[in-house]
Formats: structure tokens, C-alpha cells, sequence
């Protein structure tokens, strides 16, 4: 059984679900009788509201239920990019959430709690801290950003019931993997690598998170462009008081946030990403050498392979049913 963060982490790790046509009809839905428009709407997902205020917060928001899910999807350098790939995020989210209410599925109040609980506790707040941090992400205070976190856990949920169960992975599978990989079970590969991070705080702004974006992508223009070193670019703006100068030595694969770990193990050698994200912020990343060493733990070796298959296995599940009810749903998108 996949535990319950690592289920969100495995499908936020690898998934793009590209927009449905659904997004194209050229006629409009209407809205619910009884909605009020107080603010504008950025798309209508069967009879639910997504509203502008809503997509402002996702864009920049570094705080949630269930803290920053790590992600390796790339940031886009223009806002409307932006703005497009977290409205089809959203989307996704409505779907799921609408999924859940048909089948019944809800949140206790006390996971709630501890969620917030979890939260306040991670970043060292009381309950006047909690509110100041909320409402500087867009939430009306923190009955709304209450509700937020529910939604979060309905969700969560419901891709247990939906997709956990039904992952299978053979022992034949991942045996072959280790064949092929890891020397039958008797090695790991490891990366010798540097990164200059931006750091988001947990409490930053959506205008403070997308003016780090920005000036990450300025990083990486110059380590591409190769004006000036990585050791100087390094100094002037790496916020990563753990590495100062960049340089991430050997890791193995396990011992990296699994955000870094995906992009990393992507790259050829002296390559330089695109502009990741994780939950302590914008990072550009560089593989200088690979080398295989022995596995200090077979077994840890053995549930690693496991849960990568799993994360791809999963990706192709979450993508066919978010697929099918993008199909059966009429979906209207209101931003340009």
C-alpha cells in the first residue's frame, strides 16, 4: 500500500495532463443558478466555479494541506504560460473533487485539524500567524484556507480509492530493472551535481513567487549562455546556505527531494536544466559526472525500483481517467 503523501508526490512528480477538447467548444456553459459573480471566472468545469481569485492563489501559492507538493513540471517563462498550466492543474483538481462528491467521499473534520495542525507546526505559527500568512495568499482568513485544505484531502481521497488499489507491479519487473540497472541488485548509480536555488518562502506572495520564477530563468539564460561562471553566478544568488557554492557532490538517487532526483536523473552529463520547482523553491540544476557504486541496501534498493515503476504506472492510470472525464464533462475556459 502507497502511503498517503507519496501517492500525491508520485502523481505530482510526472504528470502534464495536456487540456482536453473539450476546453475548445466555442460555446459557452452557463453559470449556476444561484452563483454570484463577485470576482471574475477563469473556467467553468461542469456546473463548478474555478475563479480568478482561486488561480491567482494557485499560481503562487507555496502553502497548502499538504505543504508544496513537489513537482518537475518546468515553469514556464511567460505568466500566460504560466497562468494556463496552473488553470489546467486546477481543472484536473475540479475533476476529481466532482468525482468524490458523486461517489460520497469526504474529509473528516479532525483530519482538518491536523492538517492545519501539521502546518502551523512546520513554520513555527500560532493562530494569528497562520491567518496574516493565509490572507497574503489570497485566501479571505483562515476559514477559507480551512476549506481549501478539506478539498485537498478530499482529493487525496479519492486517488486512493481510484488508483491505489490498482497498481500492480510484478517481482518479475522489477527484477529485470535490476538486472539491467543496478548490476542484479548489487549497485546504484550516482550523480555528481551542482544547483543555484532561489528560495520561496512559505509565506511569500503569488506577485514574490513569480518574480523568483523570473529570476531563475535569468540564472539560467546566463549558465546557458556561459558569460560568467557558475561559481560566480553561484555567490550572487544562490540561496542555499547548505551548499553556498552550488556544488551538491555525490547523491544517490533516494537521498535527493524527489522533484531534484526526476530532473537529475534526466540529464546528460554537463547538461543544464529548465527551471525547477520544489518546495524550498526555483532551482537550476547541472550533472557534472556519473559513476556506479556498490548499494549499501538491497532491500532499500529493491523498494526504490518498486515505487519507480509504480510512479510511471501510476501517470498512465491518473492520465487515462482524467482523460475520460475531461471527455464527459463539458469544460469552458474563460482566460485568454
Amino acid at each position: 500500500m502507497i502511503a498517503p503523501r507519496r501517492l500525491l508526490v508520485m502523481i505530482a512528480i510526472a504528470v502534464h495532463v495536456a487540456a482536453g477538447a473539450a476546453a475548445d467548444e466555442p460555446r459557452r456553459a452557463k453559470l449556476p443558478a444561484k452563483f454570484e459573480e463577485v470576482e471574475g471566472v477563469a473556467a467553468l468545469v461542469g456546473d463548478s466555479v474555478i475563479t480568478l481569485g482561486e488561480l491567482r492563489r494557485a499560481m503562487g501559492s507555496q502553502v497548502s494541506s499538504q505543504q508544496a507538493v513537489p513537482t518537475d513540471i518546468e515553469k514556464p517563462r511567460s505568466e500566460a504560460e504560466l497562468r494556463l498550466q496552473v488553470l489546467q492543474s486546477l481543472v484536473d483538481g475540479t475533476l476529481v473533487l466532482r468525482a468524490a462528491k458523486e461517489l460520497g467521499v469526504t474529509a473528516e473534520d479532525r483530519e482538518v485539524d491536523q492538517q492545519i495542525t501539521d502546518v502551523k507546526k512546520r513554520n513555527s505559527w500560532d493562530d494569528d500567524d497562520l491567518d496574516r500568512a493565509v490572507r497574503q495568499l489570497g485566501f479571505a482568513g483562515a476559514a477559507a484556507y480551512r476549506q481549501h485544505v478539506r478539498q485537498e484531502l478530499v482529493r487525496l481521497h479519492m486517488l486512493k480509492i481510484k488508483l491505489g488499489s490498482r497498481l500492480r507491479i510484478g517481482e518479475e519487473e522489477v527484477q529485470k530493472v535490476l538486472e539491467l540497472e543496478h548490476c542484479n541488485g548489487t549497485c546504484e548509480e550516482e550523480v555528481r551535481a551542482r544547483h543555484i536555488m532561489v528560495g520561496v518562502r512559505p509565506d511569500d506572495s503569488p506577485r514574490a513567487v513569480n518574480a523568483k520564477r523570473e529570476k531563475a530563468w535569468k540564472v539560467h539564460d546566463l549558465l546557458v549562455a556561459g558569460t560568467r561562471p557558475f561559481e560566480a553566478l553561484a555567490e550572487e544568488f544562490n540561496d542555499d546556505r547548505g551548499a553556498p557554492d552550488g556544488d551538491l557532490g555525490w547523491q544517490r538517487r533516494w537521498t535527493l527531494e524527489p522533484s531534484l532526483a526526476a530532473k537529475l536523473w534526466s540529464l546528460k552529463k554537463n547538461d543544464i536544466s529548465a527551471v525547477v520547482q520544489t518546495p524550498y523553491g526555483f532551482h537550476v540544476l547541472q550533472v557534472l559526472d556519473r559513476r556506479k557504486s556498490a548499494a549499501k541496501d538491497k532491500e532499500l534498493l529493491v523498494s526504490l525500483v518498486r515505487n519507480r515503476l509504480q510512479e510511471d504506472q501510476l501517470v498512465k492510470l491518473y492520465k487515462a481517467w482524467i482523460e475520460e472525464m475531461r471527455r464527459s464533462t463539458h469544460i469552458d475556459v474563460r482566460i485568454p
